[in-house]
Formats: C-alpha cells, sequence, structure tokens
C-alpha cells in the first residue's frame, strides 16, 4: 500500500498526536502518586486480603536480596511491581491489538483501547479496596496497547522513507506526556493528604483527558487499505505466535521471507537488550536520588521536567528530520549516549553530576526506540503492519516487565555504584551488535 496523500496524512496526525499526548498525561500523572495510593491501602478499611499478600511476598523477596527494611524503599519497590505487572499485562495485549486492527480496522481498535482506559480510570475513581485498584490497572495494562494501533497508523499513512518523521511526532506526544504529566502528579501528592480519597483529584483528571481523547479518536479516519485487511481466520492461525516469547523473538507471525524475518529478529534482539538495561536502570533511579540527594516526590518530577525538555527538540528537530537511511546511525548515537549517562549516574555525588548524566540520559530516551521501530518497518510486508507493530511493542513490554525486578535486585544486591557501572557497561553489547547490523534502510535507496 502506498501512503496517503499529503493532505489526508497531515489530517490524520492532527487528530491522533493531540489524542496521545491527553493518554499520555492521564498515564504519567499516576506515576509521583504510588507512595500516597500505597499509604491509603494501608490504612485500615481499605487495606484488604491482596494488600496483605503481596506485602508478605514482598518483604520475602526483600529479605531475600538484602533490602533494608523502610516503610519508604517499601512503598517504591512496591509501585516498581505494580509497574511491571503493568508492562506485563502490554506484553499479553499489544500484539493482538495490533493484529486485530488489522482485520477490524485502526479506529475501532485504537477506539475500543479509549473505551477500556476510561473504564480503568473509573475504577479507579471508585476504588476504596486494593484489589479493586489492581482491577484498574489490569485494564489499564491491557488497553495500552493503542500504542501499537498509533504506530500501524503511522505506517498507513507514511511510506516507509517518511516514518521517521511520523514515528517522531509519536515521541514528542510521549515526551510531552512525561514532561507534564509527573509535574501534575506530584502537585497531587503534595494535596493528596488533606483530601479523604487520595487519588479523586487525578482520577477525575485523567478520566476528563480520556474523554477529550476519544473525541479526537471519534473524528479520526480509518487508515487501513481493504486491500489490505486480514481475515479473523488468519489471526486465530497466529494467536500462539502472538504472546510466545519465542516467536515473538522470532516474528513467526509475520509473513515474510526468511532473510526478511533474520534482519527483523536482528533488529528485534538490540531493541529488547537495549530495553531490558535501560528501563531497569531507569526503575533504580528514584532508589539512588533518594538514597544520595533525599529527592523528595516534587523533585523526582523535576527529574521527568529536564528530561523532557530536552527530549523535545531532539524528537522534533533532529530525528524527524533525519532520512530513514540514517536512521541506524541514529540509534548507534544514542546508544552510545546512555553509557556515559549511566556511568555519570553511578559515580554522582552532587546534583549536578546527576543532572549531567541525564543530559545524555535524554539523548537517548529521543532517539533509540524511533529509530529502532522506523528501521524494523523498512523490512515488513506491507499487509501486516498491525502485526509488526504489536510484536515489536510487546518485546518492549516484556523487556520493560524484567527489567525493573532484575536491576533492582542487583541494585539492592551490589549497592547503586557497581549495579550502575555494570549496567552501562553491558549496555556495549546492544551498541555492538547494532553497529554489526548491515543497514536496511541504506539496502532500500539503492
Amino acid at each position: 500500500m502506498t501512503a496517503i496523500g499529503p493532505v489526508d496524512r497531515k489530517a490524520v496526525m492532527k487528530l491522533l498526536i493531540p489524542a496521545l499526548i491527553c493518554n499520555m498525561l492521564a498515564f504519567t500523572s499516576i506515576l509521583p502518586l504510588f507512595p500516597t495510593i500505597l499509604n491509603y491501602y494501608s490504612e485500615e478499611g481499605h487495606r484488604d486480603w491482596l494488600y496483605d499478600i503481596s506485602v508478605k511476598v514482598l518483604q520475602s523477596f526483600q529479605e531475600a536480596i538484602g533490602v533494608p527494611h523502610s516503610e519508604r524503599y517499601d512503598k517504591v519497590f512496591f509501585g516498581g511491581f505494580l509497574g511491571s505487572l503493568f508492562s506485563a499485562l502490554q506484553f499479553i495485549s499489544s500484539p493482538t491489538l495490533g493484529s486485530l486492527s488489522d482485520i477490524y480496522g485502526r479506529r475501532a481498535i485504537i477506539s475500543l483501547c479509549c473505551i477500556v482506559t476510561f473504564i480503568s480510570y473509573v475504577n479507579w475513581l471508585k476504588a476504596d479496596t486494593f484489589a479493586y485498584f489492581v482491577l484498574a490497572r489490569i485494564l489499564g495494562g491491557l488497553s495500552k496497547g493503542n500504542i501499537n494501533v498509533a504506530t500501524a497508523i503511522v505506517s498507513d499513512v507514511y511510506t516507509p522513507e517518511d516514518h521517521p518523521k511520523g514515528m517522531a511526532l509519536i515521541g514528542i506526544s510521549y515526551s510531552l506526556g512525561f514532561l507534564i504529566g509527573p509535574m501534575i502528579g506530584a502537585y497531587f501528592s503534595t494535596i493528596a493528604s488533606s483530601t479523604d480519597s487520595p487519588f479523586a483529584a487525578p482520577a477525575i483528571f485523567s478520566i476528563v483527558l480520556t474523554v477529550i481523547e476519544f473525541a479526537f479518536l471519534f473524528f479520526l479516519p480509518e487508515t487501513l487499505d481493504l486491500k489490505e485487511q486480514k481475515s479473523l481466520d488468519d489471526i486465530k492461525k497466529t494467536r500462539k505466535e502472538l504472546i510466545t516469547p519465542k516467536d515473538l523473538f522470532q516474528f513467526t507471525a509475520v509473513n515474510a521471507p526468511q532473510d526478511k524475518k533474520k534482519e527483523m529478529q536482528k533488529i528485534g534482539w538490540i531493541y529488547f537488550l537495549f530495553l531490558f538495561l535501560y528501563s531497569g536502570l531507569e526503575f533504580t533511579l528514584p532508589f539512588l536520588t533518594h538514597l544520595r540527594f533525599d529527592f523528595d516526590n516534587m523533585q523526582q518530577g523535576k527529574l521527568y521536567l529536564f528530561t523532557g525538555l530536552l527530549m523535545l527538540p531532539i524528537q522534533g528537530k533532529y530525528v524527524r528530520k533525519t532520512p530513514i537511511e540514517k536512521q541506524k546511525a541514529v540509534a548507534e548515537f544514542g546508544i552510545a549516549c546512555i553509557i556515559p549517562a549511566y556511568l555519570l549516574v553511578a559515580v554522582a555525588q552532587t546534583p549536578l553530576v546527576l543532572y549531567a548524566g541525564l543530559f545524555f540520559y535524554a539523548i537517548a530516551s529521543a532517539t533509540v526506540v524511533t529509530s529502532l521501530t522506523s528501521l524494523v518497518h523498512v523490512i515488513y510486508p506491507q499487509n501486516e503492519k498491525g502485526v509488526l507493530a504489536g510484536i515489536f511493542r510487546s518485546l518492549g513490554c516484556l523487556a520493560r516487565a524484567l527489567g525493573p525486578v532484575i536491576s533492582s535486585t542487583f541494585f539492592w544486591l551490589l549497592g547503586a555504584t557497581s549495579c550502575y557501572i555494570m549496567g552501562a557497561l553491558l549496555l556495549i553489547f546492544p551498541l555492538i551488535l547494532l553497529k554489526r547490523l548491515e543497514n536496511p534502510a541504506a539496502k532500500k535507496t539503492v
């Protein structure tokens, strides 16, 4: 399928990007609230059987790896496990929703995700017990496959050569969400203790944003070409291939020649290894800033603000305008930046050195995922955009589900400095693999 014309493309992106920004603002506003929320569910009247079981399991794990007993540590660790659960659910739902969009259309599936997200926020507003809150998070995690569908929409309306421009716009919506959302959440955390329900305001805020998101999606044109529409029987045949890790790494569900699959597999492994190490160290950053600098929620929010302000111009001015044949070099540069970023964080004894590390971290955050995603979409067969987007996204979700747990274990066993140095050195491996990879985009331009 050829890309939709410039006018239609512009109309699609004018609706899709604001919808994604609303989605990300709602999603990120909860991040600084986890300690307050968990305090709420630890109180009499809100504490239930699921909370008690979760605490016992968590404390046993902490004892096994030597985490010091502290209420602050427990809450952050608890929040991390909830985050891993969220990513694990995305891992399950992402390829399925992406492939369903190849059958029923992008607009229908991304709108369905929005509706389920709305239900999850309504449940969050009414969640007076921990089990009810976890149910809300489960619904939210399962509906987060909307990003896969958005990626498929970009692939529909952009040619492979222009794909980085569309992916950069998605990246910008992410950056705006992480730029503003955590600061709003941090503000909510400062006023939560003075209200009866610590999450009434952020839940209502998220509900309103989701309604606005749905309004944008309601007018979104369908971008799936009917000639590329797949049947339900096709999806049933590949159901196992969409959720089994082995099949995901092998891109089994994609109907392509073996040589093309090998190219996809190489990029998939690089993508997974990078995000596995990157997300694990990213998650332990609040531990480090609390231990060394005693940062509170607002100061943590400022870290997001700093990185977000750097990511926006990089994605808008650099990644978006870089031609597809040079996206591999952009990804290499990004991975090369994350190595000194984590080395600086490892040795940082002052906020100035910490922020120097975050400068390089922001460059990597703004470039690597977008560029690798664009590269893999140069290879794929034209009638399976949703399936490929779902598989690639699920590899990222799997990495984000495993990375924080494993990285936290090493953080407490080895200490912050050793953990970050080891992680930085391990990131050399995906960089080497990427440098050895033949540029698929360069072959397309020959």
